[in-house]
């Protein structure tokens, strides 16, 4: 995160606190807050205007300042932060982030998911005790885990091919992701396109 948008720790001098990422999480109870005030409000409205609405300006107004202060900050802090997508690659499958890969490749060939979870544990076991990961080990270890383990295991044991396996609406796979990404694009411009049709001049 840029220095603008960060602060260091007051004990740690290497360390970069997300301040900005920070309040905003914290700022959101507030906003929800606001809104549930206001929704319990609605709730109880027999037909019009009741006198219960003169207490919706409070809760409006201050949400309306709190997001004029946390949407520039977030918008600042994304738009000069910088992804290092390469450690993100490297640091992906470390800590047997993949296992899972391995007790679904089981289930898919017919292995009970009970015993997929065992030979899996196993696995996972046989590789902290050797100090490696999980496509580290020769076709005879991994028979020797199990006789389910073949040499094809192998072929889930990336982050690409994990990533590719999920497909279900909302998961996590590119192509998800790809059609939720279209969809808020969608839902902004359509947004935007109401907003500049109401924006008053000063």
């Amino acid at each position: 995160l840029d220095d603008a948008f960060a602060t260091g720790s007051s004990i740690m001098p290497q360390k970069k606190n997300a301040d900005a990422a920070e309040l905003a999480r914290g700022k959101s109870g507030r906003l929800i807050g606001s809104l549930v005030t206001v929704l319990t409000m609605l709730k109880g409205l027999p037909l019009t205007y009741d006198r219960d609405l003169q207490e919706d300006k409070e809760p409006v107004f201050d949400a309306v300042d709190t997001l004029e202060v946390v949407l520039p900050a977030l918008t600042g802090m994304v738009a000069t932060m910088t992804v290092h997508a390469d450690r993100l690659a490297a640091a992906a499958p470390t800590g047997y982030t993949l296992a899972t890969e391995v007790a679904d490749w089981l289930v898919r060939r017919g292995v009970p998911f009970r015993d997929a979870h065992e030979v899996t544990g196993r696995l996972v076991a046989r590789c902290v005790a050797r100090g490696c990961d999980l496509g580290d080990l020769d076709d005879a270890e991994l028979a020797e885990v199990s006789p389910h383990l073949t040499p094809e295991v192998r072929e889930v044991l990336s982050v690409d091919s994990a990533l590719s396996a999920r497909t279900t609406v909302g998961s996590t796979g590119p192509e998800p992701v790809a059609r939720q990404l279209a969809a808020v694009r969608e839902e902004l411009d359509r947004w935007r396109a109401w907003a500049s049709e109401r924006v008053v001049p000063r």
